[in-house]
């Protein structure tokens, strides 16, 4: 159906827009400069190479996720479109006015912006967390290993105690005697 819009409205252009500024540095078919931008004026100029093969196409979105989770996609790519999805406009029910496999694009750059941003904020704090709780895990092993110690030190100590004790039990009862003696 996008295929057929020789001159599509300015809603799927900006949809086709943000699709592509995101394929920037995962998908060889957009062409980037050496710093990593997209190298086209006009981003929907790059629609018809990715339309060649719609199914193809297709795959590469349902594949995003893969590139966002093995960290190929660039933080650039999400702050290129950044503009257009504070966009109030930018919304798949507006956008359905013009074309609803647009709608269903705009739909997937709204989650997959929302999963890149979980993914770089969420993600590490899940790590951090994850590596807390091993630290907690070892220090409660250790704080056991002491406990055990003390625990042992302490057995130790009364038995000392009571034997200190016996002994001067003995010592007072034979002073005790050898003051009764004298």
């Amino acid at each position: 159906m996008l295929k057929a819009l020789s001159n599509p409205p300015k809603a799927v252009k900006t949809t086709f827009g943000a699709v592509v500024y995101l394929l920037a540095n995962v998908d060889p078919l957009v062409p980037v400069t050496k710093s990593g931008k997209l190298d086209v004026a006009d981003p929907y100029k790059c629609v018809p190479v990715q339309l060649k093969d719609p199914k193809a196409f297709l795959e590469k979105l349902k594949n995003y996720k893969n590139d966002i989770d093995a960290k190929r996609v660039p933080e650039s790519n999400f702050k290129a479109i950044q503009a257009t999805l504070d966009d109030e406009n930018f919304e798949p029910e507006i956008i359905r006015n013009s074309s609803d496999c647009a709608a269903g694009l705009c739909d997937w750059v709204r989650n997959i912006s929302v999963y890149f941003r979980i993914f770089t904020t969420v993600a590490p704090k899940r790590l951090a967390v994850e590596e807390a709780e091993v630290n907690l895990a070892n220090a409660n092993e250790k704080k056991a290993t002491m406990e055990a110690e003390v625990a042992e030190l302490n057995a130790a100590l009364s038995v000392l105690q009571a034997t200190f004790q016996e002994v001067m039990d003995e010592k007072e009862a034979a002073e005790a005697e050898a003051y009764k003696c004298e």
